[in-house]
């Protein structure tokens, strides 16, 4: 515990015993913290004044690198990095900027407070940033990431991933665990996502996604064009959907897939069975089903795009 406080106090600017305080580290330097009774399962990071990087690593402590930046030195003093340390595992990182009725006021652009984080890679990561960038990389145990207009980026990740954006990109790649991505106007990009559950949306942006490996995948746009290559899993579940954005899906199959498609022209490529419908749906099946078998389902939707699909052999 004496480690964590002694941490605690760096990077605070706030000395134990000395009433004068002490100044955090700039631009390199590191405080180590060790865990606190408990090893580091879960970091709590709140930085809207930079990037947050955060890096899985196999050693036990947690490594907190802040690079600050301001105008002169009375404003960097007025930059603060805070850190709770907690006997049950959780530790939590906050950012701020004191306020003093003596000095002039700062302009929020004309400071700034990078993080760089070497992590447990087992400790769960949530983190938020408003408009800097936020990433994570090499972790075991997911997290939520959270941005107002900084972009996202996630590799090389286990476990369950939610990420939160308003005008931020997207990025995910190579995540072994189930993924829920939400943006507003920015667009998503995924590459190698191996879970049970993708869901992803954007209002206005555009969602990409390559190698998807999903049993149950639900993407949806509503100002966006949709573009998907996936595996179709036995018993799986794909809804692809955008409102005024084209859909475009390519499916690498191991078994039978049920095709209900909708949009202002339908292309389905070559389907064992082809019916049009009066209210506008188009269903078809590629591939036969045996009785110890559950075709995938595939739901594709347009109401003013259109829709093509087909089978890569």
């Amino acid at each position: 515990m004496k480690r964590v406080l002694l941490a605690l106090c760096v990077l605070t600017g706030v000395a134990a015993a000395d009433p004068k305080p002490a100044k955090p580290p700039i631009n390199g330097g590191t405080v180590e913290v060790a865990p606190a009774g408990h090893p580091i399962t879960h970091v709590a990071i709140d930085n809207p004044l930079g990037d947050v990087h955060v890096i899985g690593y196999d050693g036990k402590t947690l490594k907190i690198e802040p690079r600050k930046q301001a105008p002169d030195e009375e404003a960097m003093d007025r930059l603060r990095v805070s850190l709770v340390a907690n006997p049950d595992g959780t530790v939590r990182i906050t950012t701020a900027v004191d306020r003093d009725r003596e000095s002039k006021p700062l302009a929020r652009s004309a400071v700034r407070i990078d993080l760089v984080i070497h992590a447990p890679r087992n400790a769960k990561i949530d983190a938020s940033v408003s408009a800097g960038k936020l990433v994570l990389e090499n972790m075991d145990a997911g997290g939520e990431l959270d941005t107002a207009s900084g972009p996202i980026s996630v590799h090389n990740v286990s476990g369950e991933v939610w990420t939160h954006s308003l005008s931020g990109s997207t990025q995910l790649v190579q995540v072994f665990g189930s993924v829920d991505v939400q943006s507003m106007s920015a667009d998503v990009d995924l590459d190698t996502i191996n879970g049970e559950h993708l869901v992803a949306s954007a209002g206005k942006g555009k969602i990409s996604g390559r190698r998807v490996h999903a049993r149950d995948v639900e993407l949806t746009t509503t100002d966006g064009r949709i573009v998907l290559e996936a595996e179709a899993a036995l018993r799986g579940h794909l809804v692809v959907s955008s409102l005024h954005g084209d859909v475009d899906v390519r499916l690498h199959r191991h078994g039978a897939v049920v095709v209900k498609a909708r949009g202002n022209r339908v292309e389905l490529g070559t389907a064992t069975t082809r019916t049009s419908k009066a209210d506008g749906w188009v269903t078809a099946q590629v591939g036969q089903t045996d009785q110890r078998e559950v075709a995938a389902s595939v739901e594709l939707r347009s109401r003013y795009g259109n829709v093509q699909f087909s089978i890569i052999e």
